[in-house]
């Protein structure tokens, strides 16, 4: 019997795979759906119920299998939590441009102004110049006005 669980878990979990038609060209790229605890302890549950009684499943397996899971479980939360750090850093530092002239890249072309505010969308951050917000990731220049 194959170890349905540990090949699951071993995928890669950050990659998304690319779903190719032989009959053409196009290719459409579909996100991965991770594991979560509760299809994890479903899978579990029929890989313990179907294993054949005079070869149980190792002990250790299981328990690297658990093992694995959790970890990619702390894994994520760390990402998570990393990424929410990030966002709020970028939002705090972009503060010091309020007052200051800045210039900016938007749909192509150069942008300078003053700027008046800075906004956390939860997504982005934006800066206000003159009336207008834009990505704040596209200022390259900040100089006193």
């Amino acid at each position: 019997m194959s170890d349905i669980a540990t090949e699951f878990i071993q995928r890669p979990q950050a990659q998304d795979f690319v779903n190719v038609d032989p009959s053409s060209t196009d290719t459409k790229s579909l996100p991965q759906k991770t594991l979560g605890q509760d299809e994890f302890f479903k899978l579990l549950t029929t890989q313990l119920a179907s294993q054949d009684p005079l070869e149980p499943m190792d002990d250790t397996a299981f328990i690297a299998q658990m093992a694995s899971f959790s970890e990619l479980e702390m894994m994520s939360t760390l990402n998570e939590n990393f990424s929410e750090f990030t966002n709020l850093q970028q939002f705090q530092a972009s503060q010091g441009y309020i007052g200051k002239k800045v210039t900016l890249s938007a749909d192509g072309e150069e942008v300078s102004g003053i700027a008046t505010g800075i906004e956390d969308t939860g997504e982005d951050t934006r800066i206000f110049v003159d009336g207008r917000d834009y990505d704040i990731d596209s200022v390259f220049k900040v100089e006193q006005p």
